[in-house]
């Protein structure tokens, strides 16, 4: 298994700590809005950075960092390499949080009742229909694994975050009404408006994000579903608009 990208610390990433950010290559989603588009068209044409620079690091900054989220991409497609990972962090020790799209639920199963994570974040990407997954993900998706997926992270004692990307034409106010019966229950719910540049559809590029009284009514609606409810990327369409004038 080959990182692709390394962020030796991060107060953004895992929400209360400072974490390093490893990236993991492929996705076997194709989500529109998705702007690490380089880690999952041609990861091949991206400098791997050694295992043992970032296991170095992490040890000498034992103390320092509080953990290390690994995102991607999938990190679960890595299957065995994954968990070989985890580990290897832990041995520092340093706590884990892996992010998912949540498509393979056996795999997350297996972080939550490994006792491989301190916290697991999902991104949940559509109303689960697999319409409106299609429409958001570019691919077919079982949503019923998506579902799987929500109900073990949320019956679980693991810190965790339900994430959904609001963008304007495929997920916004009546999508997020029709999510809020899967998320029930959730212990956070995240809200992020997407950001524009580099997304993989180049029609998205030029659409602007949802503006910040918008965001707030959107949190409204999730709230009652999550013990806490943020909103990320309030600044997103102010900067787009600066750019298109």
């Amino acid at each position: 298994m080959e990182i692709k990208g390394f962020i030796e610390n991060s107060l953004l990433e895992w929400e209360g700590k400072i974490a390093s950010v490893v990236f993991l290559p492929r996705c076997n989603l194709r989500c529109h809005y998705c702007h690490a588009g380089h880690l999952i068209i041609h990861p091949e044409r991206l400098e791997s950075i050694p295992r043992d620079q970032v296991l170095d690091y992490a040890r000498r900054q034992h103390g320092w960092l509080d953990g290390v989220a690994i995102t991607g991409g999938e990190p679960t497609l890595h299957g065995e390499e994954l968990l070989d990972l985890i580990r290897e962090f832990r041995n520092i020790p340093l706590e884990v949080m892996v992010e998912t799209n949540g498509t393979r639920p056996e795999w997350v199963a297996r972080l939550i009742g490994g006792g491989l994570v301190e916290a697991i974040a999902m991104d949940v990407k559509a109303p689960l229909t697999p319409e409106d997954y299609e429409r958001v993900c570019g691919v077919h998706v079982n949503v019923e694994d998506i579902r799987r997926s929500i109900n073990v992270i949320k019956t679980s004692s693991v810190p965790h975050e339900f994430r959904v990307t609001l963008v304007p034409g495929l997920v916004g106010q009546e999508e997020l009404e029709r999510m809020v019966p899967d998320l029930q229950g959730a212990q956070q719910i995240a809200l992020q408006n997407f950001k524009p540049d580099h997304c993989l559809s180049r029609e998205l590029r030029q659409v602007v994000p949802f503006a910040s009284e918008e965001l707030d009514t959107f949190a409204q609606i999730v709230a009652p579903a999550a013990g806490r409810c943020v909103v990320r990327g309030r600044d997103h369409a102010a900067l787009a608009r600066s750019r298109q004038e």
